[in-house]
């Protein structure tokens, strides 16, 4: 998924905006509350069965390595049999990460998407930041839109509760065999699925996203001085970032939380959790790990290395592409190379692979795989089959007719092709498809793949090696979280307020406003704030699903 914001993924939680405001929803009832201990009980979840008809360059395989396209295909294959609608009229919540599109009145792609969707479609977009707010203003209007876009983190509470009261639980129409039924959603593997269920039930169709997480993206000209980006140990980082600062140069931009929620893979910090040899989790940043790269980011902020400004500052990447800044922090290795290439097309930047820091194992962090799922309203059967259609169409993959109508609307009116043959949009598609795809995209989509048309510039074919190669190698010491597929009531009460004090902590220290001492205590403090509980309840619902 292309177009989110950086604030959208660069959080501690590296879902979406860590900090938010907790929100409560109401209308939901209390009808068939149940405890979030119980989320996975033993669920069969869909059957796995990859789209075949288009065959890429570079494979993609089961441990998350992307599928690789060097170039768009010649011809176009159909993965929807017929129009999913019924002609009805379907609501749905969702979020967008761009300008909003042109109304509907006067959107003619918005129109064509109605008729090949076959239904009426009304689209309530919310916006970055603030979809926790238009959510839980929808749902306390009492009427649940047909399709509702839940995120993995925005502080959005009880959501257990609104699925079991208002939600249909789409089990039986996509677990095992069932899921084929819906070819394009059969594509999307288990561990997305995962991610959609609650209470031992699937609620929704996964929104598949990169299946790595942050790495560091340098500007290959500012490490040029110091034989790249890459290094072997702290030591011989730090010594590179020392090398690259000076003048109007610094080596790092000043988000220190990301800088830690890198550098701490190098450490051998836990993905999120550590499960321990007796079940019990720990939570990241109470490790000695995590402790360790905090000190090793005080470090680099003595040293003088991180860019002066405001740590929240919107413009790394500008600053970055321009050379002010050597290396920034991004979602995935797609996001390090697509979004420097963004602000200079000529530039590829370098990205960093974890070296091994405190005679630790480095563990690059999977992300969760998705960035969220989608519901669906309660309704009979022959309801709720016909809009698990409508997301299938959604979910087309690259390569199909679906997609390239979806992303980049009609030819002549909203794109054309290039030199190269790559779809690229006009000025009406910029204005009528961009907005509006971008809401259907995070609603669901196809399981993520590099594509070089993604890739701005003239070196499309290389980005995708050059991505697809730093997969190859941060494959060989990811880890994954263990509670992903996992529900935990204090979590979603407690996580939003636990990590923007966490942030707040780690800039206070990082910036000398105080001790790296009180990093320690901190966390004691908090298990008895919430964190034991969110560790027992995540336990419980592990055990429960061995």
């Amino acid at each position: 998924m292309t177009g989110m914001s950086r604030r959208t993924f660069l959080s501690l939680s590296t879902a979406v905006a860590a900090g938010a405001a907790a929100t409560s929803l109401t209308g939901c009832g209390s009808a068939a509350k149940k405890s979030g201990e119980a989320a996975s009980a033993k669920v069969k979840l869909p059957s796995y069965v990859p789209f075949t008809k288009i065959k890429p360059d570079l494979p993609p395989n089961a441990k998350g390595l992307s599928a690789g396209f060097l170039s768009y295909p010649e011809e176009l294959v159909r993965s929807v049999a017929k129009t999913p609608g019924d002609g009805s009229n379907i609501t749905m919540l969702t979020e967008i990460w761009t300008q909003p599109p042109t109304p509907k009145d006067s959107n003619g792609y918005w129109k064509a998407v109605d008729k090949n969707l076959g239904v009426d479609l009304t689209a309530i977009l919310g916006t970055d930041p603030g979809y926790e707010q238009k959510f839980s203003a929808v749902i306390a209007g009492g009427d649940l839109p047909d399709l509702l876009w839940i995120p993995p983190n925005q502080g959005i509470q009880h959501i257990a509760e609104l699925l079991e009261a208002k939600c249909a639980d789409i089990t039986k129409y996509v677990s095992g065999d069932a899921v084929k039924t819906y070819p394009n959603l059969a594509a999307m593997s288990p561990a997305h699925w995962k991610t959609a269920v609650v209470n031992g039930k699937i609620w929704g169709a996964p929104v598949p996203y990169p299946a790595f997480g942050q790495v560091y993206a340098g500007n290959p000209k500012v490490w040029a001085k110091a034989d790249g980006l890459q290094s072997s140990s702290t030591e011989e980082f730090l010594d590179k970032c020392k090398e690259v600062t000076g003048g109007k140069t610094w080596a790092l931009e000043p988000i220190y939380v990301n800088a830690v929620n890198v550098l701490c893979q190098s450490f051998g910090a836990p993905n999120k959790w550590r499960q321990n040899k007796d079940g019990s989790l720990t939570w990241f940043q109470e490790t000695d790990e995590y402790t360790e790269a905090l000190a090793f980011v005080l470090k680099l902020k003595q040293a003088g290395v991180f860019y002066p400004g405001n740590p929240k500052m919107a413009d790394a990447y500008i600053k970055m592409a321009q050379g002010a800044i050597g290396a920034t922090v991004h979602a995935n290795p797609y996001n390090a190379r697509n979004e420097i290439r963004v602000q200079d097309p000529e530039l590829a930047a370098e990205i960093m692979i974890p070296f091994a820091a405190g005679g630790n194992k480095p563990n690059h962090h999977y992300h969760l795989g998705t960035i969220g799922y989608t519901a669906i309203k309660k309704g009979d059967e022959k309801r709720v089959r016909m809009l698990l259609r409508v997301l299938d169409y959604l979910a087309a993959p690259f390569g199909s007719k679906e997609r390239e109508f979806l992303e980049y609307g009609t030819e002549g009116e909203d794109f054309t092709y290039d030199k190269n043959g790559f779809p690229t949009r006009t000025k009406q598609g910029k204005q009528e498809v961009e907005g509006l795809y971008s809401g259907l995209q995070t609603a669901t989509t196809s399981p993520f793949a590099l594509i070089a048309s993604s890739f701005p510039g003239d070196e499309r074919a290389q980005d995708v090696k050059d991505v697809y190669a730093a997969e190859q190698k941060l494959i060989e010491t990811a880890v994954r979280n263990p509670v992903v597929g996992h529900y935990s009531d204090a979590y979603t009460q407690h996580y939003g307020r636990m990590s923007t004090e966490a942030t707040d902590l780690v800039n206070d220290i990082v910036s000398g406003r105080k001790k790296i001492g009180e990093w320690k205590p901190f966390w004691a403090e908090w298990k008895n704030k919430g964190l034991e509980q969110m560790a027992r309840e995540f336990q419980k619902s592990i055990e429960k699903s061995a």
